[in-house]
């Protein structure tokens, strides 16, 4: 049997001890050590946490390739020079300063445009927009046709007809420009625009300087495209369009 002395001394060194490490600081220091332990945990559960929306967006932009960078300029030269459908001979040259500040034209590819026949037309009367004289000459030309009774597909106003129809849907797509559908259509385009201005053909000076724009703008879009400038098909056009 435990003695009652001793069984109440117990509480009493037990109270005693307790005293102690008050005294001396170790239970406190165990409750900081609590505290520092939730400390922690609550700074691994932040570095843990989702990115927002934001943070996403932002490292998205950084990690941009080259060639959606790119897009992105053609995309903005197309919104700044053809969205009012009002370009015309005159802004060639503002066009030709944006694409080579972009990045889009290089030194090299300006080069070649020249050795290719790349001319920019300087306008003695106030030029047309593009647009409109693409829709003027279509006009006339269905005029002619229809004058003709027809002509079918190979008549010289068909071809042409059909040549405007593509030159306009360049001129609409030049926001895309970089594709390699609409760089191979705008070289094409270009190569026959200069076989007909270098053929015999009766032209009065305005109407020859805005074929000439047209043809200067199917040059600019067809060297945009990727394409082109790897596998060389925009010179193949032009020493085709200049033989």
């Amino acid at each position: 049997m435990i003695p009652v002395s001793n069984a109440t001394s117990a509480p009493s060194q037990r109270s005693t001890a307790t005293s102690v490490a008050d005294a001396y600081g170790v239970n406190s220091q165990q409750t900081e050590a609590g505290k520092s332990s939730d400390k922690v945990t609550l700074s691994q559960s932040q570095s843990t946490r989702t990115p927002s929306s934001k943070e996403q967006v932002k490292d998205e932009s950084v990690t941009l390739s080259p060639r959606a960078q790119r897009a992105q300029k053609i995309e903005s030269m197309a919104k700044d020079f053809f969205s009012s459908g009002n370009f015309s001979t005159q802004d060639i040259p503002k066009l030709v300063q944006r694409l080579h500040q972009d990045g889009i034209l290089s030194d090299s590819q300006l080069t070649r445009l020249s050795e290719g026949g790349f001319d920019i037309p300087q306008p003695n009367t106030k030029p047309e927009d593009l647009k409109s004289f693409i829709k003027e000459q279509r006009n006339d030309l269905e005029s002619a046709l229809a004058k003709k009774g027809g002509g079918g597909e190979s008549g010289s106003e068909s071809v042409l007809i059909k040549l405007l129809n593509e030159a306009e849907s360049v001129l609409d797509g030049m926001g895309n420009a970089q594709s390699v559908q609409t760089s191979q259509k705008a070289a094409r385009v270009s190569a026959q625009l200069n076989v007909y201005l270098r053929a015999d053909v009766e032209l009065t000076q305005n109407s020859r300087e805005q074929w000439q724009g047209l043809k200067s703008v199917m040059q600019l879009a067809a060297s945009m495209g990727e394409n082109q400038q790897a596998n060389g098909q925009l010179s193949s056009y032009l020493a085709l369009g200049k033989a």
